[in-house]
């Protein structure tokens, strides 16, 4: 059995594929567990325990002019129990840069 040149480059992008999906699973746990952090910090509920990707882009970093990837997350949390408010988590890499809440009534 010979393995060629093209098997070889398909199964280099399977394994990239592969590698690049579950960073991205590693980088969503820690955004997921920053923002439950967050929420318990201002007094809200996350609901749901669930962050969604929103957008993904590449950018250049501001201290190395690396290119990274700019993600953001939406997610839902509850102030009272009985209404849905949306926020936002913004990371570069795995650097958060802010996470943001929308205007809620206070317990």
């Amino acid at each position: 059995m010979w393995i060629e040149l093209s098997d070889l480059f398909w199964l280099a992008l399977t394994a990239l594929a592969c590698l690049s999906w579950w960073h991205n699973l590693k980088v969503r746990e820690y955004a997921t567990h920053k923002v439950l952090q967050y929420c318990k910090q201002q007094g809200v509920q996350l609901l749901d325990e669930n962050i969604a990707l929103k957008s993904l882009r590449p950018i250049r970093s501001d201290e190395s002019g690396m290119l990274v990837l700019a993600r953001c997350y939406q997610f839902y949390f509850t102030s009272t129990g009985d209404e849905r408010y949306p926020g936002t988590i913004e990371m570069h890499g795995r650097q958060i840069i802010r996470i943001e809440l929308a205007a809620h009534k206070l317990n």
